[in-house]
């Protein structure tokens, strides 16, 4: 008798892999699930250029933060070489890159350890910001309004380039000691 063996590949555009670990981290922060698909439909679009999960503590202002962040001139230039994405990269889980699975729980482990209250922003790409008309275009598709909360104290700052998608950074952000 042998023994067989099946491994789980997949290929996807590098928008497509870009468009996942928006998703994924967001699903970290218990992003409502409608809002989430709002978002990724900015990122698919490629309307959206960061977006960021924060922990408020019981005085209202934030604490923690982490943001991702794609840079769209660089995404375009690595599409030219790189136009794919292909499963089995190292430290990957299915479809989630690992700088991403990190980020995203340490943020909801510390809010939940800390007993935050979690929300996110959104920022949008200088084109969109620029033009008055789209910009309020998005903020009424996706219900947005206002900004995030002022920090509590300055906040400290590490930030992590994708090994595998270049064009995208996470960034942590934690308040400091007063």
């Amino acid at each position: 008798m042998s023994v067989q063996t099946y491994t789980y590949t997949w290929t996807q555009t590098r928008l497509e892999s870009i468009q996942d670990q928006f998703r994924f981290l967001l699903t970290y922060g218990d992003i409502a699930e409608a809002y989430i698909d709002q978002v990724v439909q900015g990122v698919s679009l490629k309307a959206v250029e960061s977006i960021g999960l924060f922990g408020c503590d019981h005085t209202g202002l934030r604490v923690i933060e982490v943001e991702l962040r794609v840079d769209w001139s660089l995404h375009a230039q690595l599409t030219l070489s790189m136009p794919s994405i292909t499963g089995g990269l190292s430290g990957w889980d299915g479809r989630q890159a690992p700088e991403v699975k990190v980020a995203g729980r340490r943020f909801a482990e510390t809010a939940k350890r800390m007993r935050l209250d979690t929300n996110y922003w959104v920022q949008f790409t200088a084109a969109i910001n620029n033009d008055a008309v789209v910009y309020k275009q998005w903020l009424a598709y996706m219900n947005l309004g206002g900004g995030a909360p002022a920090w509590k104290h300055a906040p400290q700052e590490r930030s992590e380039t994708f090994l595998d998608l270049g064009e995208a950074n996470v960034f942590m952000r934690r308040a400091g000691h007063g």
